[in-house]
């Protein structure tokens, strides 16, 4: 029996497939090519909350749950407040993000949704042929959002963001629906990075998160005994309903993941290493590498593996070796960050578009002991990119 062939084929339609077939679909250059996105699910029920910074009108405005041109960073110490001048905070709900992005690329005949699950992925001479539980799939390129399997970070720095998210509705208004709080640390776990997230959607409706930078998880309740304590104390709300909960670990590592990409298989998301490694956004990062792989495709040339600039790579690395060897530090390391720079130099330089000036303003104001002891330790490496 003749396997299906298609031109590419996108295996997940999570954050980095969506916005890979989303950037592909908006180019003529692919409408004779046949596309096949496959997934176990194509119906995405669950509700989490993506977040991301970016200047004037964006290619999401459409379908923003809201924006800030405010926000604050708060510690025992005192309280930040950022002026974010050009640039604005955005959330997009992920349930109006998929529903956004599959009704745009319905209508292209040459796209194809199938729902099924991969099993493995294995090169034929000049092809690829994708093996999944209904049948076959053959391809000359696939696009692989599956994290592999055979990682090993033993012999890299690793951290994990870790948080639970409840949106409460309160029955009087009791947020500042003009501010979001990029980080509070009124509420601590002792000796660890944990703080408190806060995106105000309406002046009774926010969603409230619960954050932690550690090598561990932890169990549930404790990220349920922060938020009622945080919303009780910090908030002084009393009666609220939980009206949407959310929960994910995303990884803050040095991993290079980028090397699981071959000739014909190209990692994509988490497993391409497209999450930032010292914050663990990705959804711009997602749809910045979607456009540069368009741009490669067209051009008919292998595709580049994506990955940081070498200068961001090493101080993602020292930021997060910091945050490994003392990881109570993180409140201090973050107040440094926001209070000795202005908001908009900090969104360039983890977005990577900073100049040279600026980056030696940012690290200059991270000076302290610890940080000084993550360089020697990287510089005694070598400076070795892994």
């Amino acid at each position: 029996m003749k396997k299906p062939y298609f031109k590419y084929i996108i295996i997940g339609a999570g954050t980095s497939g969506l916005h890979l077939i989303k950037s592909i679909s908006e180019d003529k250059f692919f409408r004779k090519e046949k596309i096949l996105l496959i997934d176990k699910s194509l119906k995405k029920n669950e509700e989490k909350c993506y977040s991301f910074w970016e200047k004037g009108k964006g290619k999401w405005d459409e379908i923003i749950t809201k924006s800030w041109s405010n926000g604050c960073f708060i510690c025992k110490d005192h309280v930040i407040n950022l002026d974010l001048k050009d640039y604005k905070y955005k959330m997009i709900k992920s349930i109006d993000f998929h529903k956004h992005v599959i009704k745009s690329i319905s209508a292209n005949s040459n796209i194809e949704f199938i729902k099924d699950d991969v099993i493995n992925i294995r090169k034929e001479n000049n092809q690829v042929i994708v093996v999944a539980n209904k049948t076959n799939y053959m391809c000359d390129h696939v696009f692989d959002s599956r994290v592999s399997n055979n990682i090993n970070l033993n012999n890299h720095i690793s951290i994990k963001q870790h948080f639970k998210g409840w949106i409460i509705k309160t029955e009087a208004s009791k947020f500042d629906s003009k501010t979001f709080t990029i980080m509070d640390y009124r509420i601590r776990d002792t000796e660890k990075t944990a703080f408190t997230y806060v995106l105000p959607i309406s002046n009774n409706k926010a969603l409230v998160e619960y954050t932690y930078f550690t090598k561990e998880l932890v169990e549930s309740k404790e990220y349920d005994l922060k938020l009622k304590k945080y919303i009780k104390d910090i908030l002084n709300v009393n009666n609220y309903s939980i009206i949407n909960e959310e929960y994910g670990v995303i990884p803050m590592t040095n991993y290079p993941f980028f090397n699981h990409t071959t000739d014909r298989i190209t990692k994509i998301g988490t497993a391409g290493g497209w999450v930032k490694p010292s914050t663990g956004y990705s959804f711009k990062n997602s749809e910045r590498n979607s456009k540069k792989i368009v741009r490669q495709l067209k051009k008919g040339v292998t595709l580049i593996k994506v990955k940081s600039k070498l200068k961001y790579y090493h101080m993602d690395k020292i930021f997060l070796d910091v945050l490994e060897k003392n990881n109570w530090f993180g409140e201090k390391l973050f107040s440094l960050l926001f209070r000795k720079n202005t908001t908009n130099k900090i969104f360039e330089f983890l977005d990577e578009k900073s100049d040279f000036f600026s980056e030696l303003k940012i690290i200059k104001s991270l000076f302290s002991i610890h940080f000084v002891k993550s360089f020697l330790r990287h510089l005694f490496t070598g400076l070795k990119a892994n």
